[in-house]
């Protein structure tokens, strides 16, 4: 939630930088404007129902649950989370576009 803040702040920085031209300048306010409401109105949401329930602690131990984690003992390279998470998903996709491809041979 703080990078979301972090980011909201930063994007209104960059737009600011495109002062010297009237059209862009208004574009990429417009843009950080939208960004910013977005972050913010999640950090609304969330911040409040996790200090409330948890949910956000409970709904993370679960995920990382399902898996076991696998850490290297190099320092330097740390598990692949996402990967672990979406390769099954990723698999399906692969397997289907075979079968699809195979399909119009």
């Amino acid at each position: 939630m703080g990078a979301n803040i972090g980011t909201s702040v930063t994007n209104t920085i960059v737009s600011l930088m495109q002062a010297s031209e009237r059209e862009e300048f208004r574009r990429a306010f417009a843009a950080a404007t939208v960004h910013d409401m977005f972050n913010w109105l999640t950090v609304t949401v969330l911040l409040p129902l996790e200090v409330a329930t948890g949910y956000l602690e409970h709904t993370t131990d679960m995920v990382m649950s399902f898996k076991e984690w696998k850490t290297d003992k190099d320092a330097r390279h740390s598990p692949d989370f996402i990967k672990m998470i979406t390769r099954p998903f990723t698999d399906a996709i692969v397997k289907v576009s075979q079968a699809f491809r195979l399909s119009f041979d």
